[in-house]
């Protein structure tokens, strides 16, 4: 739910230029500069061998799913605190056998897909109060014979997800599963829609963002939120400037949607819009730069920043959040983490909270795989003691360049 656009950007440095002079005591991010938290690594019970990418919630905590030294794997959380110290939302020793890229949100509840004992595959959520003590949302059992490998879902605890049909049709589905395989309709191919990407993302609203291919062959990026079925909001299409648009779109609280596309005048880019008008829409990063090409997933969070990963033309890879890899680097290869030198970083759609966590898969030269969370400097004013006698001097010297201004002051 996640990339820092220009005005953003400007939007802080003022903030924090005012929070210099006045010293009222406001916050803002340093920018470029993160400390590093180890949620797991390889040197524990787990071995990495094969990931899928974290996310993160409000609170800072991250769910990943992992394979463990003993061959097993699960659906885990941590939060640092302690590195290697987890969760279990889920695991082999249940009923379950695979799984793929979790989600989760503020009350710690996880949305998965995993593949059962029996054969089935499902969507399910757990909080791991009880492992394995989880809700079905949605499985082969009950109509559907696919559910995607990317559910995703939001503070009210409903979860949106691909599915496909028994009958053949597909769409993009929403429940909360307190009935399982009791779904809303966002999309579905029994109307102008025929295909859809397998990423969803939904928002806190009940608002769905992904990729839809249209029965004119349009190629688009809509949202919606189910309350009229197959009725959506186009942010974007392959009708012009671009020439196609990437299959995992990423969705903010307050409804603007980061994607990736192809351009018609050729290149690559990451770019952002809320539908208010479809295709006049904003570029975060493209490859007419520094930049080469950009990863399949990226994270968009309610103030407009984002994480994506990228190659660089140099051939370094790494995370970024803007279009100056210099200035907007999280962490790169060759950079210094965790005892080691990365080799390999990568992030997914809900990567990047409101706070500006991020949450990252990492490789190391020296073989260690792991998850870790980018946690944000924050640029402290003075201390709120200091907020009078600064405020006073501040004042004071606007008073005096008042003066100075002032036709009183020039005649005498």
């Amino acid at each position: 739910m996640a990339m820092r656009a220009q005005g953003w950007m400007t939007r802080r440095a003022g903030l924090c230029g005012a929070a210099l002079v006045l010293g009222l005591g406001a916050v803002s991010h340093a920018d470029g500069a993160y400390t590093f938290t180890l949620i797991a690594d390889s040197t524990g019970l787990f071995s990495f061998a094969g990931y899928e990418p974290p996310s993160i919630n409000a609170g800072g905590t991250v769910a990943f799913s992992a394979r463990l030294d003993n061959g097993s794997e699960g659906i885990f959380t941590g939060t640092g605190a302690v590195p290697n110290v987890t969760t279990t939302i889920a695991d082999n020793s249940g009923a379950f056998q695979r799984f793929s890229a979790p989600s989760i949100n503020a009350q710690g509840t996880v949305a998965f897909r995993a593949v059962l004992d029996s054969g089935a595959q499902g969507i399910f959520t757990g909080t791991g109060a009880v492992p394995n003590a989880t809700r079905t949302i949605a499985d082969t059992t009950g109509g559907f014979n696919r559910v995607s490998v990317t559910p995703s879902i939001n503070d009210a605890g409903t979860v949106a997800f691909l599915g496909n049909l028994a009958g053949g049709s597909s769409g993009i589905f929403t429940s909360d599963g307190t009935v399982p395989n009791a779904t809303t309709t966002v999309a579905d191919s029994s109307g102008r829609f025929f295909g859809f990407g397998e990423s969803t993302d939904i928002n806190a609203q009940g608002s769905v963002a992904f990729r839809a291919d249209l029965n004119d062959r349009t190629i688009s990026i809509v949202k919606g939120n189910g309350s009229t079925p197959n009725v959506t909001t186009t942010i974007a299409d392959d009708t012009g400037p671009l020439r196609t648009v990437g299959p995992s779109p990423a969705i903010n609280n307050v409804g603007t949607v980061l994607f990736d596309a192809l351009l018609d005048a050729g290149g690559q880019g990451l770019f952002i819009g809320d539908g208010t008008v479809p295709n006049p829409i904003r570029t975060v990063a493209d490859t007419f730069g520094p930049y080469l090409n950009f990863g399949s997933f990226y994270s968009i969070n309610a103030a407009g920043e984002v994480a994506f990963f990228a190659t660089l033309d140099s051939g370094v890879d790494g995370i970024f959040t803007g279009p100056d890899p210099l200035l907007d680097k999280v962490l790169q290869t060759g950079d210094a983490l965790f005892g080691g030198s990365v080799a390999f970083v990568d992030v997914f759609t809900d990567a990047l909270n409101d706070a500006g966590q991020l949450a990252f898969y990492f490789e190391l030269a020296n073989g260690t795989r792991g998850i870790g969370r980018a946690d944000p400097v924050v640029a402290q004013a003075l201390p709120v003691s200091g907020t009078l006698p600064l405020l006073g001097i501040g004042l004071g010297m606007l008073a005096w360049l008042a003066r100075r201004a002032s036709p009183q002051a020039t005649a005498s």
